[in-house]
């Protein structure tokens, strides 16, 4: 049974450690330790088969799970995944406390185990975590970064536990533009789309034209344009390179879009910034 874990947010986080682990073969099995902190594992492949004093738990691809300080962690069973995970300390309450507080804005309650429901978003701040940690070493901005981590993931969770009917149109419009914006080199379809954020084709295609005035299919072009125009003027890539960048398999395909929406080819569309960059000094 998946219970939450409640933290008292004015108390702060105390960053330890982070990485990222990837299993060496399907043989690999967890080590057997004393947890003496607590930490975060976010599954990006595979299965994780993890027991904490007594308790099994199966993290599957896309998961979380929050280990309390405990005993005995080790893996049950052999299997390959990868995983990020960061040891930290917090102070945790139970729910009578918050229930009897004052100032229930102090606390942040979120589920030891669930879907991580934005999971690139999610990666985005852990790989932030590790950067900083090894960039400049400074416990205070660990401790903010880790901070805002749980409080993300807490607040995704708060957000898969509204149903579809109360989930504003606006937010959804919005998380498709910046899932959009976030996978603009891959070869974006609508059916996927569609799938990721668990709805009918034919509703978010109409709710996203209602709202923006253009039809999802081709403000993922346009978008794609954007970019490329961005890379043609402010690098040497080839128009193939750049093609290849935003998800087009053809250069021909992607010098017609391009021309479709610009009025001019790509490589004339460099060549006449070119130009203005001069004149402009």
């Amino acid at each position: 049974m998946t219970y939450n874990i409640i933290l008292n947010v004015e108390k702060g986080f105390n960053y330890h450690w982070s990485g990222r682990f990837i299993a060496p073969n399907e043989n690999w099995i967890h080590m057997t330790r004393e947890l003496t902190d607590y930490e975060l594992v976010l599954v990006t492949e595979g299965v994780l088969f993890i027991e904490c004093d007594g308790t099994e738990y199966e993290v599957n691809e896309g998961e979380y799970l929050i280990m309390s300080p405990c005993k005995l962690q080790k893996g049950t069973r052999k299997g390959y995944c990868s995983f990020y995970w960061v040891h930290f300390d917090a102070e945790v309450i139970s729910k009578n406390e918050m229930e009897s507080s004052e100032k229930n804005s102090r606390y942040l309650n979120i589920k030891k185990q669930s879907v991580c429901k934005y999971k690139e978003r999610t990666i985005i701040l852990l790989k932030e975590l590790q950067d900083s940690d090894k960039r400049y070493r400074d416990q205070n901005l660990n401790n903010f970064l880790t901070g805002a981590l749980i409080t993300e993931m807490a607040l995704q969770g708060r957000e898969n536990s509204v149903s579809k009917e109360l989930h504003s149109k606006e937010q959804l419009n919005s998380d498709i533009k910046t899932y959009i914006s976030w996978h603009i080199s891959e070869t974006l379809r609508i059916e996927d789309l569609a799938s990721y954020f668990e709805y009918n084709e034919k509703y978010l295609t109409t709710l996203f034209k209602k709202m923006n005035g253009i039809p999802l299919k081709q403000y993922i072009l346009r978008e794609k344009i954007e970019y490329a125009k961005s890379v043609l003027t402010e690098s040497n890539t080839t128009v193939s390179e750049v093609a290849y960048s935003i998800g087009f398999s053809d250069v021909h395909n992607f010098s017609n879009a391009f021309k479709n929406i610009t009025g001019m080819a790509p490589g004339v569309y460099r060549k006449q910034y070119d130009q203005h960059s001069i004149f402009d000094k």
